[in-house]
């Protein structure tokens, strides 16, 4: 079948859940355009014989006499006149499961998925019997958009607490294996005793046992199994009158769970892999070497066949949540490569925590989000006057005087998918309430203030010109006029020095070896920083880089184009001395700032490499994580005196300092080069330009001679 099409109204194409169902809506969840399939006559829908507000979900009537045979030799042992009566029944159940259901909601033609109506009709696991979800319901048509999708290995999962998502995947993974023959379905958690307990045993068990028995396949094992749960004919004892064994009339599927190892499942092909709580993995174990490793699993030759689904609330950036952050970024479906795929291969999908909040659904499993007009029933039977949003507002001005549980409280219940990677502030260095202050406030900013580009030689050390690209290199938020850019100032030497160092000044995070194939290592990054002035922008970062091209060359010569455009002096570490050579080698070697008077070490000997600062010296990184901290203090978040935000709009560089580590600086790039900019600006040594003080005349003066 064909589950990909082209659509006028979409740049991407659509994927088509059910081809042989008709064309119906197309619904966008997660940034992909899904096709539900075409909503049949009203007589199909269930609940249509009902008035509009009775109609929601329940489960269905069912044949009490047919489930209580419990097995298919007990179906095969009734009359025919029993079958002929239920069969129909039974064989109506299948196709549901197989094509999804259409009921009324309120009025409402709804359209769920048949893995989503299996846990809604039989699913029974530990508390009350699950419950239509909106929200679950666009989970549910995402995950199959997945499966159907060629070009993905799965879906990825940022979400809140309490969500449902490890039940409703549990039970897609049941559902998937007792469909199929001869494969293998794997589970891991943060830990091994996690994929255990909370899932193997806690759901996958417990859903399969509250299935009816038509649709449980022959299983091998105990009715309990703790290890793996293998839908295969059970072996016979080969005894003196039984010498042959018989012929396997089972599955052959099994589902199973393995430790929290990179390489669990390396080596074995696998039709269904669920990876929960992937961003609670502790080190050794790194969720995403371990993707890396284990998606080939899903791989025949270059066809992706197995899928993946992948979620998780996400822990601090050192506790797992920064190698989960790292796939999350990298399964965004408006990315792909080439070959239409997404770097992780998977595709991310986050919902607000406000839209999926326990507590805060109607009776017909809508979520009620804004304050309503009037009190609401909810679907457990309690009544709401106000929305999830407010609750969830209230809960964290209520910690305001608590930056550390707030910080807590919004990590595990996000408004926006940048919230759900919040790192944890204990520990940091740096005021991380004013830093989420003005993250916050960036947000709401329309049109940002931030613009993505790439700077270009017009004619080579003569003009270089800013050129606006929404995948540049670059990212800026302030441009100098025309008068102050690409200026030509040479000293007495005809050396070429930085015309503009009283307005502003850079700092510079260097690299000296080329990017490797994975394009692993630090970045190289540049700030540029405006100094104080009376005409406006003051105070402020105006330039943000954070790239690693192929070439340290092609760095280098992106922050020189940089430099001279705006005309300002940078401070490098001279630990990396590459670009310093290559600005020499250029003729830009004026442009390079020597170490600050203010952090000149005592009695140190100047040596031939002046040029920058060193990296290792303890005044420098204590001088260096100051400067952070006291502009934080002065310029970033909400000001208490005057109310006003601050001007600091590169969320990359604010996200940085949260995690900043002082003894792991070197991993902090963007951190590094922001403060040796804010270092460069305290220097109080003035460029001078020679070029200016040609046909002045000067007196020779001495010192007066003192008479005795």
């Amino acid at each position: 079948m064909e589950y990909l099409i082209d659509h006028k109204d979409y740049d991407e194409k659509v994927v088509v859940l059910h081809p042989d169902l008709g064309r119906g809506d197309i619904e966008v969840i997660g940034d992909v355009p899904i096709m539900i399939p075409k909503k049949p006559p009203r007589s199909k829908i269930l609940f249509h014989n009902k008035k509009k507000r009775e109609q929601r979900w329940s489960r269905l009537e069912f044949p009490e006499a047919v489930l209580k045979l419990g097995s298919q030799d007990a179906w095969d042992e009734q009359p025919k006149a029993f079958k002929d009566r239920y069969v129909q029944y039974i064989r109506e159940e299948f196709r549901r499961r197989k094509e999804g259901v259409w009921f009324y909601n309120n009025g409402v033609p709804t359209y769920i998925t048949g893995g989503h109506y299996m846990l809604l009709q039989w699913g029974k696991v530990d508390g009350p019997t699950p419950q239509y979800l909106r929200y679950q319901r666009e989970l549910q048509i995402h995950w199959l958009a997945c499966v159907r999708d060629e070009r993905c290995y799965g879906q990825n999962y940022a979400k809140c607490r309490r969500s449902g998502f490890t039940v409703l995947s549990s039970s897609d993974m049941l559902d998937d294996a007792t469909s199929v023959r001869d494969m293998l379905c794997g589970i891991q958690s943060k830990t091994g005793n996690d994929a255990q307990k909370n899932v193997f045993m806690k759901k996958v068990i417990p859903i399969f046992r509250g299935w009816p028995w038509f649709f449980k396949p022959i299983q091998d094992g105990t009715t309990n199994p703790r290890v793996e749960l293998a839908f295969r004919e059970p072996a016979t004892k080969i005894t003196k009158n039984n010498k042959v064994s018989t012929v396997d009339s089972g599955l052959n599927t099994v589902i199973d769970w393995r430790n929290t190892t990179n390489n669990a499942y390396d080596g074995d092909f696998l039709y269904r892999f669920f990876i929960d709580e992937a961003g609670k993995w502790i080190k050794p174990n790194d969720i995403n070497e371990a993707w890396l490793i284990q998606r080939t699993c899903l791989e025949r030759g270059v066809e992706i066949v197995g899928k993946a689904r992948m979620g998780s609330t996400v822990n601090p950036m050192d506790q797992g949540g920064k190698e989960y952050k790292k796939i999350w970024y990298n399964s965004d479906p408006k990315k792909r490569n080439a070959n239409g795929r997404t770097v992780s291969g998977l595709y991310k999908l986050f919902m607000p925590a406000y839209e999926s909040l326990q507590g805060f659904f109607d009776v017909y499993g809508n979520p009620i989000v804004e304050d309503p007009e009037k009190p609401v029933l909810c679907i457990d039977g309690k009544t709401r006057t106000i929305g999830a949003k407010t609750h969830l507002m209230n809960e964290r001005k209520s910690l305001e005087h608590d930056p550390a549980e707030l910080n807590e409280k919004i990590r595990q219940f996000p408004f926006e998918e940048d919230e759900a990677f919040r790192d944890s502030i204990e520990g940091s260095m740096f005021n991380v309430g004013k830093i989420y202050e003005q993250i916050n406030y960036n947000r709401e900013l329309f049109p940002s203030p931030v613009i993505q580009g790439n700077f270009i030689w017009k004619e080579k050390d003569k003009e270089v010109i800013w050129s606006p690209d929404p995948n540049g290199r670059f990212r800026i938020c302030w441009l100098p006029p025309a008068h102050m850019t690409n200026q030509l100032s040479r000293n007495r030497q005809g050396k070429r020095v930085a015309p503009n160092g009283h307005i502003g000044v850079g700092g510079v995070d260097s690299y000296d070896i080329d990017a490797t194939v994975d394009n692993r290592g630090s970045k190289g990054t540049l700030h540029l920083y405006k100094k104080f002035s009376m005409d406006g922008v003051s105070n402020m970062f105006i330039l943000e880089y954070a790239a690693r091209p192929p070439l340290a060359k092609i760095f280098y010569e992106d922050v020189l184009m940089a430099a001279f455009y705006y005309g300002f002096p940078l401070l490098i570490e001279n630990n990396k001395y590459g670009i310093a050579r290559h600005f020499e080698e250029r003729g830009y070697d004026g442009y390079l700032m020597e170490r600050p008077k203010f952090l000149e070490a005592k009695h140190a000997r100047k040596t031939t490499r002046t040029k920058g600062i060193p990296s290792n010296s303890q005044d420098v990184i204590t001088a260096h994580a100051h400067a952070i901290e006291a502009y934080i203090h002065h310029h970033v978040g909400r000001d208490v005196e005057t109310d006003e935000v601050g001007s600091m709009y590169f969320d990359r560089t604010l996200e940085d300092w949260i995690g900043f580590k002082i003894d792991k600086r070197t991993k902090f790039d963007l951190s590094i080069s922001s403060g040796l900019a804010l270092l460069a600006a305290q220097d109080q040594t003035k460029v001078r330009d020679d070029s200016k003080l040609k046909g002045a005349k000067f007196l020779r003066r001495h010192k007066p001679i003192r008479r005795i």
